[in-house]
């Protein structure tokens, strides 16, 4: 029996039905302006974290341009490469995703807050993170976020080519900072990235706490056409993996193929909700990319 085929047999069936949003400004069509590309185009914003207070000024815009040869060079997804089964691969993967951020299940944190996450330090979480946020950027109609939240060990900015020293753990720590200054604009689709920012010896209280909460419920409830996507830190590796993992709609664990245990997958899956797991991505398994399962993990 494979790794994914046990892995199976403890989730059971991960698929659940979503409701779709139906709430009258939904309907009408009448959503306020987007607080965060309000941020990026340097424009006003009002209060985004509620009770923190925290607000959204007229800082400058930044923007960079993602290094395309790096992300050749570590053999990612490129808006303008040529059709690879790299690119095609995360093409499979990302149209369940989107399919369940269209709705959430009662009672559920948002669908479109999604996790990437791993049993165990490198197995390529990062990698698929970026992955699978580039190929969304290319959709016609949806936006991205693309949130380092591994606070020990941050490697997406350095992955993409940008230098940053401030993030989200700084707007977590001081509630009148313009969100602007930690949102990086791409070059690529509609993908923005914020970076971890500065450690903190309490970062997983700082990511339980209400302006996290107000920070995720702006982003996700007000904004149905993003999908905010988290590089999570292993979650036998950290205690802030399973306070984030509470907090998302979806969830995908990243296996390393011949290398990632039954057991430390089975631990690991044991420390979240196994309802909220889209799927596993089988990393590293063959030349031609992964391979990704939802339901039966065929």
């Amino acid at each position: 029996m494979s790794l994914i085929e046990r892995a199976a047999e403890l989730l059971g069936h991960v698929s659940e039905a979503r409701q779709k949003p139906s709430t009258d400004s939904e309907r009408a069509g009448d959503q306020p302006r987007d607080p965060i590309e309000r941020a990026v185009d340097n424009l006003r914003g009002g209060d985004f974290f509620g009770n923190t207070a925290t607000r959204l000024g007229g800082g400058s815009s930044r923007t960079f341009t993602v290094d395309r040869e790096r992300l050749r060079q570590q053999s990612m997804i490129t808006p303008d490469g040529e059709r690879t089964a790299v690119a095609e691969n995360f093409r499979r993967v990302k149209r369940q995703i989107l399919a369940n951020a269209s709705g959430s299940r009662a009672g559920a944190p948002p669908a479109n807050l999604l996790l990437v996450t791993s049993a165990l330090p490198g197995e390529g979480k990062t990698y698929c993170a970026i992955n699978l946020a580039i190929s969304i950027a290319l959709e016609v109609d949806r936006t991205v976020l693309l949130v380092d939240a591994d606070v020990a060990k941050p490697s997406v900015p350095g992955a993409l080519g940008l230098k940053a020293d401030r993030g989200l753990m700084d707007a977590l720590l001081d509630s009148q900072m313009d969100l602007a200054e930690v949102l990086w604009k791409t070059d690529i689709g509609r993908l923005t990235l914020m970076p971890v920012g500065s450690a903190h010896k309490h970062a997983t209280e700082l990511l339980a706490s209400d302006a996290m909460h107000g920070l995720l419920h702006e982003m996700a409830e007000r904004y149905r056409d993003r999908i905010i996507i988290f590089d999570s830190p292993p979650l036998l590796a950290a205690s802030e993996a399973g306070v984030l993992a509470s907090q998302v709609g979806q969830i995908v664990m990243v296996v390393e193929a011949e290398k990632t245990s039954a057991s430390a997958l089975k631990d690991a899956i044991g420390r979240i909700e196994a309802s909220k797991v889209a799927g596993l991505l089988l990393n590293k398994g063959d030349p031609l990319g992964f391979e990704y399962g939802y339901g039966g993990y065929g």
